[in-house]
């Protein structure tokens, strides 16, 4: 479990470069992290500059789950899951992620 713990936080490490456009939008409430370990916008209407954040940042995690479920024998969802408690207590106050139903909550 430590070893997944530590492969999760590099992977937030690695997205460095992405930081600050993402974290940006969540400072304006534009995107949050999921319940899914991926990030979502929050709004019904995203701009096409969110949508492009949003598939960049989640075809990254996507690959990161994949290549650490592999290598621990979990799945890519139990992966996400992991990913998402890490992000929830990485989140900034202010910021939005999902609970466990679904709904969006500003930490």
């Amino acid at each position: 479990m430590t070893r997944i713990l530590l492969f999760v936080l590099s992977f937030f490490i690695a997205f460095s470069a992405l930081a600050l456009n993402l974290q940006q939008a969540k400072d304006q409430g534009l995107v949050g992290e999921a319940n899914t370990g991926l990030i979502a916008p929050i709004t019904a209407r995203p701009s096409n500059d969110v949508r492009r954040l949003v598939a960049e940042v989640n075809k990254r995690r996507t690959n990161t789950f994949k290549k650490i479920s592999v290598s621990h024998g979990l799945t890519v969802k139990e992966v996400g899951h992991i990913a998402h408690k890490k992000a929830i207590e990485k989140t900034e106050s202010g910021n939005y992620y999902q609970d466990p139903s679904g709904k969006w909550v500003k930490k």
